[in-house]
């Protein structure tokens, strides 16, 4: 009986020290008393040398007596161990032994890798799913369709009124059509605007943030793949955004983001009207009119090797410059009442010395930022009108802000409107607090990324330094 039972033990004791992870029980007064060779060796020695040793005298941090105690289990925490330190972190499941009646009577601790290279591979997938998720949620639309017009560029001033000439000349062209300025200057308005009043209105409009989609997703997110193209790929393939734009407009906003691999396949595309999706072999047909958009000078780009000249002389057959908001003075106070309407204030208006605020400041931030500094206002007003003292105090020059109620007393404004700007207000300030950082600003809210970026765009704001920015 006594040899059946040794046997009995060594096969127990080889099973253990076959298995790739560590497994350790201790009993109730935290004695190791099975062990196999893969957590010996993570404790700096071999199975016999700590069998009957007290776990807490092996690791000083183990959480053994916490879990024995509360009786309740611990599962994939992180831990370090002594032999290592903050080197290498494992994860353990620690895991409560109880007898027939209930009682506890020790604790067993499972470390699922003991190979550090594994958990860093399982974090670059992690982070690899993720990245491919957010850049998902970024390109989906409720429809792919163009949502302004020519109507919607507010302003008179002739820098203005050629813009809008040049579009509504080059809408109607099957030529691509680059739209160069500076950030919040309304690229992707005129964007909309080409298409909206093109032969292809009726078709659909997809509009793409080349800077916000990781540039290993780039290829798949824009031409599509194959089933079983790579790992993890959909067991259906993915039709890509180049696709989707048949018949219809597709729009490339901050072209210069794009990874030099793939402006060579999009130049491909562009020169056979076919596109090849990853992982296939034949080609589909696409018709689709190109846009696109940067604040990025490509020729400087192309001088440092960044950009693919044959790509940048086939994008910019026809070409619209967008003027600076500080280049066409007389639109600003249209624009800002325009704005005001926008965020529900339609009863406001500004002083004369506002204006004259309004239309001296430089604007480095474009419309954008005067949306931005009119929500501020509009929320720091106290009499009839916007006055200098409710604007941000950058754009009238440093001062100290006033003291002035926070609710503005506007009673042909309806709730809904009202807090709505009080909700863009309180997004912006997030936003800038931030420094333009999407996930910080969400961390701090308390909500999702996704969230946020839907809030950002419905009240169209957008920070000059952000990271992952809205178009």
């Amino acid at each position: 009986m006594s040899k059946e039972w040794s046997n009995s033990e060594r096969l127990y004791q080889d099973t253990l020290d076959a298995l790739p992870e560590g497994v350790l029980y201790c009993d109730a007064e935290f004695i190791v008393r099975k062990i196999n060779k893969c957590y010996a060796s993570l404790l700096g020695g071999d199975v016999k040398s700590i069998l009957g040793r007290p776990l807490p005298d092996l690791n000083p941090l183990t959480r053994a007596p916490r879990v024995i105690k509360s009786g309740r289990q611990e599962l994939g925490d992180l831990c370090t161990l002594p032999l290592f330190g903050d080197t290498y972190k494992f994860v353990v499941n620690r895991i409560p032994v109880r007898d027939d009646y209930g009682t506890v009577i020790g604790m067993v601790s499972h470390i699922l890798f003991t190979d550090p290279e594994e958990l860093r591979e399982l974090n670059r997938k992690i982070d690899f799913l993720a990245k491919k998720r957010n850049s998902y949620n970024r390109s989906l639309r409720p429809e792919h369709k163009a949502y302004y017009d020519v109507e919607s560029i507010i302003g008179d001033s002739v820098p203005i009124r050629e813009v809008k000439k040049l579009i509504l000349n080059y809408a109607n062209d099957v030529h691509p059509v680059l739209i160069l300025g500076k950030t919040g200057t309304g690229k992707e308005l005129a964007a909309h605007a080409l298409h909206a009043r093109s032969g292809r209105a009726d078709g659909p409009f997809i509009s793409i943030n080349c800077a916000a989609i990781p540039k290993e997703l780039f290829e798949a997110e824009l031409f599509g793949y194959a089933p079983g193209a790579f790992s993890d790929a959909r067991k259906e393939g993915k039709v890509g955004q180049m696709e989707l734009a048949n018949a219809g407009t597709l729009f490339l906003d901050e072209i210069g983001d794009i990874p030099l691999h793939a402006q060579v396949k999009l130049l491909r595309v562009l020169e056979e009207k076919r596109i090849v999706r990853l992982g296939d072999i034949s080609g589909r047909a696409v018709d689709f009119r190109l846009i696109t958009a940067t604040n990025r000078d490509l020729q400087e780009m192309i001088a440092q090797g960044a950009f693919r000249e044959d790509l940048y002389y086939r994008i910019s057959t026809l070409a619209i410059r967008l003027p600076p908001l500080c280049a066409r003075t007389e639109d600003i106070l249209p624009l800002a009442r325009h704005i005001l309407s926008k965020i529900g204030c339609t009863a406001s208006d500004f002083t004369e010395q506002a204006v004259k605020t309004l239309e001296a400041y430089a604007w480095p931030g474009n419309v954008r930022q005067l949306f931005n500094a009119l929500v501020h206002a509009a929320l720091h007003q106290s009499g009839d009108c916007i006055d200098v003292g409710d604007l941000p105090s950058d754009i009238r020059g440093g001062g100290q802000t006033s003291e002035r109620p926070l609710f503005s007393q506007q009673r042909n404004q309806s709730l809904a409107a009202w807090l709505g700007s009080q909700e863009a207000c309180f997004l912006a300030t997030a936003l800038r607090e931030n420094m333009g950082n999407i996930t910080s600003t969400a961390r701090q809210l308390g909500i999702s990324r996704v969230t946020l970026y839907t809030k950002l765009k419905k009240y169209r704001i957008t920070w000059q330094g952000t990271k992952e920015n809205v178009t």
